[in-house]
């Protein structure tokens, strides 16, 4: 996995899923259409990655500008990224390894907000008996930490639909790459 722009490019984040309990990798294809998608430059902007695994999408956020959150709930993978961001140097990024269902309420209360947040829980992962990702959908629809016409990117697997709403979340469109299903939605209130 490569950082593929900004003051990072060209760095190869390490990270072996086989020896990570099996971590499912966002394709390289997906992350370039989502930050074809969101531009080279990200200076200004807030972004959350609430599953983050191996720590890539918000280490190319951050490459393009954007001040980072990161978190990863195992505290494995967690460790690999703090040990990453710590070898690289790299000021400002906020890690969190908690339940992303946790961690939304921790980040209200603190009145944090973003512009930009991705959602890429596991895809087998239950909350309430409903999928993970649409009940962090449903939080985050209902929660204050999205800017005005912020953006939510879900990474759903093939076959989930996607509700057109989510509290003040709209479906903007999606897309489908391979087996996954990238979905975008704006805060409309």
């Amino acid at each position: 996995m490569r950082i593929v722009t900004g003051q990072l490019k060209g760095r190869t984040i390490p990270f072996n899923s086989r020896q990570k309990n099996s971590l499912r990798l966002t394709s390289s294809m997906l992350k370039e259409a989502v930050f074809a998608m969101l531009g080279a430059d990200l200076e200004g902007d807030s972004f959350l990655d609430l599953c983050a695994g191996s720590g890539q999408m918000g280490l190319e956020a951050y490459s393009r500008g954007a001040c980072v959150a990161l978190n990863e709930p195992d505290q494995r993978r967690c460790g690999h990224i703090r040990s990453l961001v710590k070898k690289w140097r790299l000021e400002g990024i906020e890690l969190h390894s908690e339940k992303a269902q946790v961690l939304l309420p921790r980040l209200q209360a603190r009145e944090q907000n973003f512009h930009i947040v991705y959602l890429d829980p596991p895809y087998d992962a239950t909350f309430d008996s409903e999928p993970l990702s649409l009940a962090l959908l449903a939080r985050l629809g209902d929660s204050c930490i999205m800017q005005r016409d912020g953006l939510v990117l879900a990474q759903v697997q093939k076959g989930l639909d996607l509700p057109a709403q989510k509290g003040q979340l709209a479906l903007q469109r999606q897309r489908t790459y391979g087996q996954t299903i990238l979905g975008i939605y704006q805060k409309i209130a």
